[in-house]
């Protein structure tokens, strides 16, 4: 190359590399990429809805079993893992809330998947209708 950046006689300029993807492969980069932030924003979604609840109130044994009544008076079926809960005792539980699950129970339904505390003992009011 001479000082003005011509070719020298006999001499050929070197050849710039782009280096960049054809038009098939930026597309299919482009979809792929998208497919990948759209499959994290569905499993972020997932997480969020099926998140697992926690409830606090006082256990009371019933002849269907045991259930939680809470500060509000909101009454829960509790189901699941249930082993280790007694009557009369208010508690602290991680799980899942279920209006009602068909077959089992029509009442408002608390699936426990674990026991977080034991406060102590409780007792509760009899519910009048």
């Amino acid at each position: 190359m001479n000082s003005l950046g011509g070719d020298v006689a006999g001499q050929e300029s070197p050849r710039i590399s782009r280096g960049g993807l054809g038009t098939k492969a930026a597309v299919t980069l482009g979809v792929a990429a998208l497919g990948g932030i759209v499959s994290g924003i569905g499993v972020g979604v997932y997480f969020a809805v099926r998140q697992a609840h926690t409830v606090k109130g006082c256990v009371i044994d019933n002849p269907d079993g045991l259930s939680l009544q809470m500060k509000d008076g909101k009454t829960y079926v509790l189901l699941g893992a249930t082993t280790n809960i007694k009557a009369n005792e208010r508690i602290k539980v991680t799980g899942t809330r279920r209006k009602k699950i068909a077959g089992l129970t029509d009442q408002p339904t608390f699936v426990v998947e674990k026991l977080d505390k034991v406060y102590g003992s409780c007792s509760v009011a009899p519910v009048t209708p």
